[in-house]
């Protein structure tokens, strides 16, 4: 197994991504991603949403080329479980979620996350709240699903969170944020067992737009597939202008289920780590 979280301070700071997959059709379907990491001049192209599949313990450290996929972007429409939102939904792990209506919610094959450095952490399924905050270098908040191997869900839960809080506290020319991680919380959402944990980050630095005192990492592990778990994440800045309230983010997390696609919609050419699929 590759490590579950980085180890060394990387050499440039912590950009978020926002990974979009666009299918065209030349003898048939051909996957183009482009990662766009909301940073200034900062744009390199890869195989991400492939990555996403490995789960989150392989993204942060994987170094072999990743194989492309010929995935389409299937758009069924799901339903809302929540009066007033709308949902988003991760086609690799047959994970649906709802969000409040203020939020983006791009094509379901896109992919946010974090990099720094050769760290990166990444989850499918996106949805952004005011993702173009900071002069568009900045989402207040952002969510997604990913998977861990791990078939504890507290253990799944605590390691997802560790990981995404350890690469989002990286910085470059500014101090570390640090941070502390909650003892899991059981809980059931939508029928099934879940475990819940935080992650709370504190900036020891100045504060800015981009770098706010204060920012949570939320991880929901629910069991999938092949004793894995399906990994809910949402990152968020605190007590700043527009934030999402505690009680949102809860609700948010409390309504992840599976999407019901079927099989032939979220059938990747690699193995998904931690996926209602199949």
């Amino acid at each position: 197994m590759y490590p579950e979280y980085p180890t060394s301070k990387p050499p440039r700071s912590s950009r978020p991504l926002v990974i979009a997959l666009i299918a065209v059709s030349v003898l048939g379907l051909v996957a183009i991603l482009v990662v766009a990491a909301l940073a200034p001049a900062h744009t390199v192209t890869g195989t991400a949403l492939p990555a996403d599949q490995y789960g989150f313990q392989d993204t942060a450290t994987r170094t072999k080329p990743l194989p492309t996929t010929t995935t389409s972007a299937p758009k069924p429409a799901i339903a809302a479980v929540t009066p007033g939102w709308q949902s988003a939904y991760s086609i690799s792990r047959n994970a649906v979620y709802d969000v409040p209506q203020d939020w983006t919610v791009p094509t379901p094959t896109t992919v946010v996350g974090f990099e720094s450095g050769s760290n990166r952490v990444v989850m499918s399924g996106a949805a952004e709240l005011q993702p173009k905050a900071c002069d568009g270098h900045h989402s207040r908040a952002i969510a997604g699903v990913t998977g861990s191997k791990l078939g504890d869900l507290s253990v799944a839960a605590t390691d997802v969170a560790k990981n995404w809080a350890t690469v989002v506290a990286m910085n470059d020319d500014r101090p570390n944020y640090t941070y502390t991680v909650s003892g899991a919380e059981t809980l059931t959402v939508q029928g099934k067992p879940a475990a819940h944990v935080t992650a709370t980050l504190t900036n020891p630095g100045d504060a800015d737009c981009s770098h706010p005192a204060s920012g949570v990492v939320h991880a929901l592990a629910i069991a999938g597939n092949k004793g894995q778990s399906v990994v809910m994440v949402i990152y968020a800045d605190q007590a700043v202008d527009g934030a999402a309230t505690d009680d949102t983010l809860r609700q948010i997390l409390t309504t992840l289920r599976p999407a019901g696609l079927k099989l032939d919609d979220c059938k990747q050419d690699n193995d998904v780590v931690g996926t209602w699929c199949g």
